[in-house]
């Protein structure tokens, strides 16, 4: 029954976007500040453009509840298919955003372009296919020292900390890699269920894809984006009461088992997620399945020429990673995204030898939703947070 499922979701998603049942992605109804605000915390939301256009929206939590002494700025980033809610769902005591905050963190959260929050460009909206021709390499070279670099503007800051997620991890050794001068703005890299190769990838949606060859049938059927359409996602907390195992497989089938979500939240978080992508996004990430390979978008041979000047994509050599920032792996034993042979690939190419904190039995999720993780796992981030700060900033 498993096996069957994840095709036919992803068939039956193909074919009610194809059918113009649900076109438009969805703008996110319930926002993720009115639940900041609640728990009674500041927030502030910021826009900020990419050089090539897209609209970013990247929410702050300048500080939190207590008068605890300012220690630097941090800036948070979003996995796949999620935004900067990941990170706020959790209750203020579980909740890494929050957690930060309290601490004496500027908290500043990133949303990429098409996920629901950042959904505009300056020449162009949602409705034009233009919008979705992006993947992780854009997120790489045009979101990621965006970010970067409003923040530490808009802080006075020489320094920021940097934490990402999933995605947030992808896009930070891609764009470490093209642009390494921005390593000179971070003191500390942490990677929660670090992502680079994906070749043991065992989560369903992706070994569909890259065994059906699903990404032909997406760009054959004309589909720019990829989420699940509004109807399915309007439906999901009530399919959550009747069966919580429902939504904990839902997660399955995108980023794979996970040891310490807690069941009775599933239906308050499928109010703010799942978050749309591009449908280039998803095809890049099967690519990555296919290949075994870190490298750009491959357009086939024509395009490849037409992109690169060279028959096949150039890989993200990571040899190439700036060998003076410190980096931090949070990572799992059953992560079904960040497989454990694929983060070790990567750990063992990295120029410097990062530092890892390992959980046999975490998954993707874990280190971000888990009811464990403000016990297990964020007391390391706040002491690699502290080794590594800087308080410098611009006179």
């Amino acid at each position: 029954m498993v096996s069957l499922f994840v095709p036919l979701l992803l068939l039956a998603t193909l074919f009610l976007q194809w059918t113009n049942l649900s076109l438009a992605a969805p703008q996110q109804s319930v926002n993720v500040t009115a639940l900041i605000i609640e728990r009674g915390y500041p927030v502030e939301v910021h826009v900020v453009v990419s050089p090539d256009g897209y609209e970013l929206i990247v929410h702050r939590i300048p500080h939190g509840l207590t008068n605890a002494p300012k220690k630097g700025v941090v800036l948070l980033q979003h996995g796949l298919t999620d935004s900067s809610a990941g990170y706020c769902l959790n209750d203020p005591t579980e909740g890494l955003a929050y957690i930060l905050a309290d601490y004496g963190y500027d908290v500043w959260l990133g949303n990429n372009r098409g996920n629901g929050y950042s959904m505009n460009n300056v020449n162009f909206g949602p409705d034009d296919t233009r919008f979705w021709d992006f993947s992780w390499d854009e997120m790489a070279l045009y979101d990621f020292p965006t970010f970067i670099n409003y923040v530490v503007n808009s802080t006075s800051s020489t320094k920021i900390s940097y934490i990402g997620h999933s995605e947030g991890t992808i896009q930070a050794f891609a764009g470490l890699i093209s642009n390494p001068d921005i390593a000179d703005k971070l003191n500390v890299y942490i990677a929660l269920a670090p992502v680079a190769f994906v070749g043991g990838i065992t989560v369903p949606l992706f070994t569909t894809l890259s065994a059906l060859d699903a990404d032909e049938l997406l760009l054959l059927l004309g589909i720019r984006e990829f989420y699940l359409p509004a109807i399915i996602h309007s439906l999901l907390p009530d399919v959550c009461i009747i069966d919580p195992s429902v939504c904990e497989y839902g997660g399955s089938a995108f980023y794979g088992p996970n040891t310490y979500l807690n069941e009775s939240r599933l239906e308050f978080y499928t109010i703010y997620e799942p978050f749309p992508t591009s449908a280039k996004n998803i095809i890049h990430w099967a690519q990555g399945v296919r290949t075994k390979t870190f490298q750009k978008y491959d357009y086939g041979t024509q395009g490849n020429i037409q992109h690169y000047g060279q028959s096949t994509p150039p890989p993200y050599l990571i040899s190439k990673f700036p060998s003076q920032l410190p980096v931090v792996f949070i990572t799992g034993g059953i992560d079904g995204l960040a497989d454990p042979a694929d983060v070790e690939i990567l750990q063992t190419s990295l120029p410097s030898t990062p530092t890892v904190y390992y959980r046999a039995d975490y998954g993707h999720i874990d280190p971000l939703l888990g009811y464990t993780a403000h016990t297990l796992v964020y007391p390391h981030i706040l002491a690699e947070l502290d080794k590594h700060q800087y308080t410098h900033r611009i006179l």
